[in-house]
C-alpha cells in the first residue's frame, strides 16, 4: 500500500469516528434537553418556612442541568439555611434536602438603647429575637466588640455542648475587654475574648466535673502556650 492509500484510509477511519463523535453528541443533547427530562415538580418541607422563589425558577429547566451551583440565591434568600441538597428523582422531580443552621446563643448587645437582642447561628448568621430561653445567654455591656468576637462565641459554644451542661444556666458577660462566665455560684473569669475554644474546655471540665462556690480565672503559663486555672472556691 503506498501512502496515497494509508493517507485516504486515515481520512476515512477519521471520517467515520467524527462522524460517531458526532452522533453520540447529538444523542446526548437531544436526551440532555429532551421534554421528558424537564423539571416539573419540586419538593420541600413546608414546616421550615423558608423563602423556596428561587428554586422555583428551576420548573422547566433540564434535570440534567440542575446542581448545588443553583442555591446561592437561595443561600441569600434564607440566611438560616446551613446547607441545601437537591436531589434529582427521574425523570422530572427535584427533591429539596434542607439543613437549618443551629442556634447557638442569645445574644443581648447593651450598648443601644433600647438593648437589641438576637439569636447566633451556627454559620454565623444573627437574627432578631426578643427571647430564646433554651440558649447560653452572652451580655455585651461595652464596646467595641472586635471582629471574629461571634465566631469566638460560637466556637465557645460548640465546645461547651461536648459536656453534660445545661447551656441554659450559663451566662457571658463581655465587657469591652474581658469575658466572664456564671454558672450558679461559680464565676469564670476568661480574660481576653479569644482563643474561646481552647479556654472553653476548662470551663466545660470545671462546670462538669468540679463544684466551685467562688471565682476561677483562666490564665496562660508564662511560655503563652497553655492555659491555666487559678481557683478561689469556697
Amino acid at each position: 500500500m503506498d501512502y496515497g492509500q494509508i493517507e485516504r484510509q486515515s481520512f476515512k477511519t477519521y471520517l467515520a469516528f467524527s462522524g460517531l463523535v458526532l452522533s453520540f453528541l447529538i444523542a446526548s443533547f437531544a436526551y440532555i434537553f429532551s421534554s421528558n427530562y424537564r423539571v416539573s415538580e419540586i419538593r420541600y418541607n413546608d414546616d421550615f418556612n423558608l423563602d423556596y422563589t428561587s428554586l422555583k425558577k428551576l420548573v422547566g429547566s433540564s434535570i440534567w442541568l440542575v446542581s448545588d451551583g443553583f442555591s446561592n440565591e437561595f443561600y441569600a434568600d434564607n440566611p438560616t439555611v446551613e446547607k441545601i441538597v437537591l436531589v434529582r428523582k427521574m425523570p422530572t422531580t427535584l427533591i429539596v434536602d434542607v439543613t437549618i443552621s443551629e442556634e447557638l446563643a442569645f445574644i443581648s448587645d447593651g450598648r443601644m438603647s433600647p438593648p437589641q437582642t438576637f439569636v447566633l447561628y451556627k454559620n454565623l448568621y444573627r437574627e432578631l429575637s426578643y427571647g430564646s430561653p433554651n440558649l447560653i445567654k452572652v451580655l455585651i455591656t461595652n464596646g467595641p466588640v472586635d471582629d471574629g468576637f461571634f465566631e469566638e462565641i460560637a466556637t465557645f459554644v460548640l465546645t461547651l455542648k461536648k459536656y453534660p451542661i445545661n447551656l441554659s444556666n450559663v451566662s457571658l458577660i463581655h465587657n469591652g475587654s474581658e469575658v466572664v462566665v456564671t454558672h450558679f455560684d461559680t464565676l469564670i473569669d476568661l480574660g481576653g475574648p479569644f482563643d474561646l475554644a481552647r479556654k472553653g474546655t476548662l470551663v466545660g471540665y470545671y462546670l462538669s466535673e468540679m463544684t466551685c462556690n467562688g471565682e476561677i480565672r483562666l490564665v496562660y503559663t508564662d511560655d503563652g502556650s497553655n492555659i491555666k486555672a487559678v481557683k478561689n472556691c469556697n
